[in-house]
């Protein structure tokens, strides 16, 4: 079965954090919320509390994530997207899942985590209008990142989405990393999305 760790910083988008969450589950995929936070209960952009599975506080936990992930997804939200930004673990278990060429998956403003911890640059990517300008930035004269303006961009191992409304797209995009189209297909029917 694969794996799917989801990372809560407090002020996350419910949307972006639970479209993911209900698709990769309804597709078989074991999904771990994970708080970077010092509760469990971590509140969201709109003051609306999601209880994680386990705590991210100490080196330990970005072990224990690194030794099963399949795939890392990251919310945004305001200000949700600025802490997982400020977290070194986040970047510690980022760095991990790109060295073992493993999926990243962020949404919204959410993929500003990857430019601040160097992740992925020269990638084709979309997100929030908000942090466009951030991910456009210059390194040593190269463009850190690729901007589409895309719903969904994939490139290699990273997939990112615009924001909140295509939050469903998303989910999808992320899905088709890690199961197969005949079990999507069934997802979608069920969930009376036509293709």
């Amino acid at each position: 079965m694969k794996k799917a760790y989801i990372i809560l910083a407090p002020g996350f988008e419910l949307l972006e954090a639970t479209a993911p969450i209900d698709v990769l589950e309804r597709c078989g995929v074991q999904v771990e919320k994970v708080a970077a936070h010092q509760s469990l209960l971590v509140p969201s952009s709109h003051s609306v509390f999601l209880k994680a599975d386990t705590l991210l506080q100490e080196q330990a936990d970005v072990d224990r994530i690194l030794s099963d992930a399949d795939m890392v997804i990251l919310p945004g939200g305001y200000p949700g997207y600025e802490n997982l930004s400020r977290n070194s673990l986040v970047g510690a278990i980022l760095a991990g899942m790109e060295s073992s060429g493993r999926k990243i998956a962020a949404i919204c403003g959410a993929p500003s985590a990857l430019a601040a911890f160097g992740i992925a640059g020269n990638s084709k990517i979309t997100c929030h209008s908000s942090v466009k300008e951030l991910m456009a930035s210059r390194e040593n004269g190269q463009p850190a990142y690729f901007y589409t303006g895309n719903e969904v961009e994939k490139d290699g191992n990273l997939t990112t989405g615009r924001g909140a409304g295509v939050s469903l797209q998303f989910a999808f995009a992320c899905a088709s990393e890690l199961v197969s189209e005949d079990m999507i297909a069934e997802v979608k029917r069920k969930m009376e999305i036509s293709s």
